[in-house]
């Protein structure tokens, strides 16, 4: 029940982003909402390694298939991201909105650094003009921003939806 509620808040956040960038095409500017779910899963202390990165994945493959992205792109990125922040043991960086936000920022930038190299290593042209390196990384910079902004309230999101599913399990008599 954990595990799809956490695939569930993925797959709403991903329509509800896809729903208002219709409306508002934000480019570069767009944030990666599936990035603080990772983060959390890879801060928190009572999730499996395994479970942890088969939600990562399952997450990842959510954002390729949103963004159109080549399959396999994003669902790479979200794992080596949760192992990072589950090998880096971030717990005392999570405790308020501020560190999360620049966390979060800091992740942003490392997740959109990898996707750039690994479309300028995989992919037969280059995703970005290459005279115009300072537009790439406004671009990535702009990205990583706000996702930032996004970060905390869906930290605090899914500490609550987290906190609820663990509830309802602990009240359900074995």
């Amino acid at each position: 029940m954990r595990t799809a509620s956490f695939v569930l808040l993925g797959f709403s956040l991903l329509v509800v982003q896809a729903a208002l960038g219709v409306l508002v095409p934000l480019g570069d500017w767009a944030p990666n909402l599936i990035l603080p779910i990772v983060i959390y899963l890879g801060v928190a202390n009572d999730v499996h390694v395994v479970r942890g990165a088969m939600l990562s994945f399952a997450l990842g493959y959510l954002l390729d298939s949103f963004c159109g992205s080549p399959m396999g792109l994003s669902t790479f990125v979200m794992v080596a991201s949760f192992l990072i922040a589950r090998g880096a043991g971030l717990n005392l960086f999570m405790r308020g909105p501020a560190l999360q936000g620049l966390t979060t920022f800091v992740f942003g930038l490392i997740a959109g650094g990898c996707v750039l190299a690994l479309r300028a290593i995989f992919e037969p042209q280059a995703p970005f003009p290459l005279n115009d390196a300072t537009q790439t990384i406004l671009g990535l910079v702009a990205g990583a921003g706000t996702t930032a902004l996004a970060g905390p309230p869906i930290f605090a999101l899914v500490r609550r939806l987290d906190a609820l599913v663990t509830r309802r399990r602990e009240e359900t008599p074995a």
